[in-house]
């Protein structure tokens, strides 16, 4: 019991060192923004939003989709802030998540400016929430695009039946254990997976037909999968500029009518910063924040000498999210 207590205190020691770590890598990028007016909200002013990494329901803190998604409605009624700036550097992630966010930018965008500055990667998830700003620059190396869905699995049937391993599944319904890496896919289950992803992809290029009103033909043709540089994405009308974040900045002060609008990012709450070193700790270690908290959590329990009951059947499926990420790029 008391070794499971100093495993969980050192693997949280561990998890707060990798934030520490994430976040001095960050400082750079923080030193070039106006933060001068981040204790004064009484003036007017542009806020910074910045999107990185995944985008999932299961991330935390203030840099993730929904973090932003809910400043995002908040500044729906703060009059000081007279237009957003949001940074994305993401390749993109689940799709409703995106689709919560892609959503909230729409309706902040008829009250403000948004404009969007794309960093390393806005790819897939991260471009179909860029289009829903007022306007978009890129760098010109940044990494865009990938329009589409992708949905994969593994089958080990083989790899099991050499070992001996012989997986017993009982289930409701024919499609409940639907991409089981213990089996092949008929069919019925190929035909079943590729009408929901096209539905899928056809409400992605919909959206960002819609939010960058282009003609739907048209982005259909760009969104067959491939990455688009920066420069590429300027000349097929995926983004508006090619230019750098003080760019971007200049522009949103255009936007808003008033050249002296300085730019500020709001001051995290608590829950905001231990969501944050969470999903930068969790993201350094190779581990989903739920998944961290799950382990501190059941090693606590088991130094404390309790057991935890087996898991009962739910209403759960073990159906992988659909994700709206770029192809890994060959070395």
């Amino acid at each position: 019991m008391q070794l499971n207590r100093l495993i969980a205190l050192a693997l949280l020691f561990v998890c707060f060192i990798a934030a520490a770590l994430g976040i001095q890598r960050r400082q750079a990028q923080e030193a070039a923004i106006d933060l001068s007016a981040l204790q004064n909200t009484n003036r007017d002013r542009l806020e910074l939003l910045e999107l990185e990494g995944q985008i999932s329901g299961g991330s935390f803190g203030p840099n993730s989709a929904l973090g932003i998604r809910d400043r995002a409605l908040k500044l729906l009624d703060e009059e000081r802030v007279k237009g957003v700036l949001l940074t994305v550097n993401s390749p993109g992630g689940t799709v409703a998540v995106s689709q919560e966010l892609y959503h909230a930018l729409l309706k902040l965008r008829e009250k403000k400016p948004v404009v969007v500055s794309m960093l390393d990667t806005a790819a897939s998830g991260g471009y179909y929430i860029a289009s829903a700003a007022n306007k978009i620059y890129a760098n010109a190396g940044t990494l865009t695009g990938s329009i589409g869905v992708i949905l994969s699995s593994y089958n080990v049937q083989e790899l099991l039946n050499r070992v001996g391993v012989q997986p017993q599944t009982f289930k409701t319904g024919p499609y409940k254990d639907i991409l089981s890496p213990n089996r092949s896919v008929s069919e019925a289950e190929r035909t079943l997976l590729q009408n929901l992803l096209s539905d899928t992809y056809g409400q992605f290029v919909r959206d960002v037909a819609q939010a960058r009103n282009l003609p739907e033909d048209k982005v259909r043709a760009l969104a067959d999968g491939r990455i688009y540089t920066g420069t590429q994405a300027k000349a097929n009308g995926l983004v508006d500029e090619i230019g750098t974040l003080d760019d971007a900045t200049e522009a949103l002060r255009t936007l808003a009518k008033n050249k002296d609008l300085p730019l500020v990012k709001s001051r995290p709450g608590f829950q905001d910063l231990f969501g944050g070193l969470l999903s930068q700790s969790s993201s350094n270690l190779g581990l989903g924040p739920s998944k961290v908290l799950e382990q501190l959590f059941g090693l606590f329990l088991k130094g404390q000498g309790l057991v935890s009951q087996p898991e009962l059947p739910l209403w759960q499926s073990n159906f992988p999210q659909p994700l709206l990420l770029p192809a890994p790029l060959s070395e």
